[in-house]
């Protein structure tokens, strides 16, 4: 038999003939050997990458979890049980290592002067664009992985954000409080007063009028809770982060699917659309309203002129993600740590009964700036808290200088990251009460050193620009609530649990206080 004869036999033999498969019979047989050829042609070509990923790979040498070195799919199951950094912690002491696998591609790093190699302020590592596409909002001043393009969108912010813009916009702040205050007044007589939540409506209102010119009424949307159908859209668009990032196609479904339909398969996106629907009505109201507002404070649309509405849109939407939760969390631990510890209190009330004469008359920012205890307490409870605790991919360059992590070279390409969690728990900067709140710290002679350490708002000319915003808010709010308020905790109060959802969430029941007006 010829050699073509015998191929054509084998052909015959082991899959369908062309007639077979255009309309011919294709017998069960025939069809199980073919499903069962691809899907072991599947399985070994995963096999042998999961081979070659574990032993051959330039990454190789560096240990991790087993599962990690071959998929992502193990920090994805870490990061839904709520707090990955815990796991990354507990593996860099158990394979000694400053550079732990945590990825196929990718290196979590301990090595707390590495910091600001990564997140240098000039050439820093560029962003790994595929994690920022993630946020759903691309090309904004968070996610826009373009160092040009990421420099002209920050130009156009910066002066809001600046420390003088945030002078300005301090009425606004005040204004915010003042609506809460009226609240808890109202319900610290029936109940205790979840202030956790509360404190997210704040934040949230502030962030919501400074982006959009016009408040969405969170504070009294229920009369008698602090809850809000715009901060549960933000928790929706938080815990939805890591899903996006492991399986992008989620998101460009989302994107192209139609909200009717979105909100029937699943009703807690509802909330999500309301929110994106308030932004494109908030940027089309601004663009009628130009030269009519009397606004006593800047508007994050007046600085964005030259974007689309589109455009528009998703920096006030991101900015109001990024800023909302994040000052209430930590806000919100710093009043749960002071009211844990009496020296603590004591100390804080004191300073501000002996800077503020009447409660009802809370000094200026730059004066609550001059009280040194609370400035203690601020610059902790940023530490102690760190709102984004989660790790901010990077890609190592091919050009500059070799990047090296326990001796070992690091090649260009590789996804790194470290995270403010690492940062702020490390005993070796912060001393062996690393993971206890304590403001004193901040008043010793080396306190200013540590600044370094400090990254709640990253470093370099990625970090946060709403820092001084924050800082600002967290300020006037402990000023105001230890200054006004008599709080204390449930005798039986166990904190909740903490979940990283790239930003931080306290889990029910939040955070409960008894809450009365100081006589």
């Amino acid at each position: 038999m010829g050699v073509s004869k015998l191929l054509l036999s084998l052909d015959t033999s082991f899959w369908p003939s062309r007639w077979a498969i255009l309309g011919g019979h294709w017998s069960p047989t025939t069809a199980l050997f073919t499903v069962f050829t691809f899907y072991a042609l599947y399985r070994g070509f995963f096999f042998v990458l999961g081979l070659y990923r574990r032993y051959l790979h330039p990454l190789s040498k560096f240990p991790g979890h087993p599962e990690a070195c071959v998929s992502t799919a193990w920090a994805f199951r870490e990061a839904l049980k709520g707090f990955p950094e815990e796991a990354f912690e507990i593996l860099h002491k158990q394979y000694n290592t400053k550079a732990l696998r945590v990825g196929p591609n990718e290196l979590h790093i301990s090595d707390i002067e590495l910091y600001k190699v990564i997140y240098k302020q000039a050439d820093p590592f560029p962003k790994y664009e595929p994690f920022y596409m993630s946020f759903n909002a691309p090309h904004t001043l968070f996610s826009e992985a373009d160092t040009v393009k990421h420099k002209e969108r920050r130009r156009l912010l910066s002066p809001l954000f600046s420390r003088a813009g945030i002078i300005k916009l301090e009425p606004l702040i005040r204004e915010k409080l003042a609506l809460l205050d009226g609240k808890i007044e109202r319900l610290c007589r029936q109940k205790e007063i979840n202030v956790y939540n509360a404190l997210r409506l704040l934040t949230t209102e502030i962030i919501m009028q400074f982006a959009f010119s016009q408040s969405a009424g969170m504070i009294e949307e229920q009369e008698d809770d602090f809850g809000s159908g715009f901060t549960n859209a933000l928790s929706v668009a938080s815990h939805s982060v890591y899903l996006m990032y492991e399986k992008p196609w989620v998101r460009y479904i989302g994107n192209v699917m139609p909200p009717r339909i979105l909100r029937i398969l699943n009703p807690a996106l509802g909330n999500m659309m309301n929110l994106i629907e308030f932004a494109a009505t908030s940027v089309r109201r601004w663009q009628a309203d130009q030269g009519n507002r009397k606004d006593s404070y800047p508007i994050v649309f007046d600085r964005l002129g030259s974007l689309t509405e589109s455009e528009k849109m998703s920096e006030g939407v991101d900015l109001l993600v990024a800023g909302s939760d994040t000052t209430a969390s930590t806000a919100a631990t710093a009043v749960m740590q002071i009211l844990s510890n009496p020296y603590i209190e004591r100390k804080l009330v004191n300073s501000l009964d002996a800077a503020i004469p009447s409660a009802d008359n809370l000094p200026q920012l730059l004066d609550l700036e001059k009280i040194e205890y609370l400035t203690a307490c601020v610059k902790e409870s940023l530490r102690f808290t760190s709102a984004a605790p989660g790790r901010l991919p990077r890609v190592v360059p091919a050009d500059g200088e070799p990047f090296v992590v326990d001796g070992h070279v690091i090649p260009p390409g590789t996804i790194v990251s470290m995270s403010p969690h690492t940062m702020h728990t490390n005993v070796g900067v912060w001393g062996p009460d690393a993971r206890s709140f304590n403001p004193d710290r901040w008043l010793t002679p080396n306190a200013k050193s540590l600044e370094q350490y400090q990254v709640a708002f990253s470093k370099g000319n990625r970090m946060c620009i709403g820092q001084n915003l924050a800082t600002a808010e967290i300020t006037i709010i402990l000023a105001h609530f230890f200054r006004r308020y008599k709080m204390s905790l449930p005798a039986d109060f166990v904190p909740p649990r903490k979940v990283d959802v790239f930003t931080l969430e306290y889990e029910k029941p939040g955070i409960p206080i008894s809450v009365s007006v100081r006589e």
